[in-house]
């Protein structure tokens, strides 16, 4: 008789949960391994909807947020750090506090992370999807296209 195994990974709300003999849960463990990415899990990441893209077309954070113009605002910012979050969000959307957490990872600090999200929503750039939760709408795509050149914000 083989020896039974289990493995249990939390990946945020979500998590992955194998049980079995230890050949089974081997199996099944490189099947799923494709699936996760070291470097996004320990940044606190979660897997997003796999027909949408994991946001791995945008890069690290840190290079994503560089492309933008040095005369990129506030507001510019929060609009690009919200869109990087929300690519990489199960639930294709933003908080505030993430995207706010993520430019302060790298050493920009907004006045108000609050009042850029509600100048977004006033350009129509974000929308809010529930309580505390936005999502960047075409016409943000487009505004963030015109400041990177484009190429890496998809359609």
């Amino acid at each position: 008789m083989s020896n039974m195994a289990r493995i249990k990974l939390s990946l945020g709300p979500r998590g992955l949960e194998v049980e079995g003999d230890e050949e089974f849960v081997r199996e099944m463990l490189d099947r799923y391994e494709a699936l996760l990415d070291p470097a996004s899990s320990a940044a606190g990441d979660t897997p997003s909807d796999p027909g949408r893209g994991d946001g791995a077309d945008l890069g690290s954070f840190g290079e994503f947020i560089q492309k933008l113009p040095s005369s990129a605002t506030e507001v510019d910012r929060m609009l690009a750090a919200g869109f990087w979050v929300q690519r990489r969000s199960a639930d294709d959307a933003f908080a505030t506090a993430e995207a706010s957490r993520r430019l302060a990872e790298q050493g920009i600090k907004l006045g108000n992370p609050s009042q850029c999200v509600r100048q977004s929503l006033a350009a129509r750039r974000v929308f809010a999807v529930q309580r505390g939760r936005f999502r960047v709408s075409q016409t943000g795509r487009q505004h963030l296209r015109q400041l990177v050149g484009g190429e890496i914000i998809p359609e």
